[in-house]
């Protein structure tokens, strides 16, 4: 089967000349056999409009490959196996073609492989993808598609240094897609991992941010002992700075919520006496410091009463 899409270029330069005009199909095959690739696809996705069958779908792409119109191949061979789903895996063979032909362009090549390579899990879900994980992962930046191909690329990285991007990569695409607690683990193996600061510094960033995101929904569900965790994260990174503020604040507010009135009377006062602070933020500082009253007040002793 998988002979088939090679064998359409030497069909097309074999078939018959009689051609009318208005037979795109075959204006298509004319313009293929004079290697007018550009204009043969033109053809074929007009014979397409037209309500032509399936088998021009595997033209269109041959002609689209040989005038290097990667998206378009992409497109005809999805198309090919979506209409005939015998030819699925004749579709993920030429996929796999385009995504190799993309993957010689570099940096510039990117894009298309990873969207090959969707294709392939579209048309053809259990076939391995190898390699080529590495590269669609790179082009898939941190979309939401993205974080399914990385752990196949994680898999295939050949050394300690490309897992570590690839780890720091998928974080970044959990936290895109607000998947903030995965993509705190998946930061804390990353911090785990390496020492370099190139690596290290970006997931520190993002671990931060997730953290005081974090720390807030504790807030929401009462939960003071998973809140304090997450904003003592954040304050681990950063403490002079508009989130490490926010973390004090929140930190103040969960040990408020276990009772520790002690202990949020001196989160709340390190916002308050921080130098730079927004009036904002000193100003709501102030106001819960204030409001502990004498809830900071250390209770009488028993013999006292």
């Amino acid at each position: 089967m998988n002979v088939r899409f090679a064998q359409v270029g030497v069909a097309l330069a074999l078939a018959g000349c009689g051609i009318a005009a208005s037979d795109h199909e075959q204006l298509g095959d004319q313009a293929f056999r004079e290697r007018r690739f550009a204009r043969a696809l033109s053809e074929y996705q007009a014979a397409q409009r037209n309500g032509a069958r399936s088998r021009v779908w595997a033209k269109a792409a041959a002609a689209a490959i040989e005038a290097q119109d990667y998206g378009a191949a992409i497109d005809g061979l999805t198309s090919l196996a979506t209409e005939d789903r015998t030819r699925a895996s004749e579709a993920a063979v030429g996929l796999e073609r385009v995504a190799r032909l993309a993957e010689r362009q570099g940096g510039d090549g990117l894009g298309v492989v990873f969207r090959a390579v969707l294709a392939i899990r579209a048309v053809a879900p259990n076939r391995p993808i190898g390699r080529l994980a590495l590269m669609a992962a790179q082009g898939a930046g941190t979309t939401g598609e993205g974080v399914g191909l990385i752990p196949t690329a994680i898999a295939n990285a050949g050394t300690a240094r490309a897992v570590d991007s690839l780890l720091l990569q998928y974080a970044d695409a959990q936290r895109t897609t607000v998947a903030c607690d995965g993509a705190a683990r998946s930061y804390q193996t990353v911090l785990r991992r390496t020492e370099e600061a190139r690596i290290r510094n970006p997931a520190r960033e993002g671990l931060a941010e997730c953290a005081l995101l974090l720390g807030g929904d504790a807030l929401a569900t009462q939960d003071g002992r998973r809140a304090e965790q997450w904003f003592t994260t954040v304050l681990g990174f950063e403490t002079d700075s508009p989130r490490g503020w926010q973390a004090n604040l929140g930190l103040g507010d969960a040990r408020l919520l276990q009772g520790d009135a002690l202990g949020a009377a001196v989160a709340y006062q390190a916002v308050v006496s921080a130098p730079g602070v927004p009036d904002s933020l000193r100003v709501a500082a102030t106001t819960k410091l204030n409001g502990l009253g004498a809830a900071t007040a250390q209770p009488p002793a028993d013999g006292d009463q």
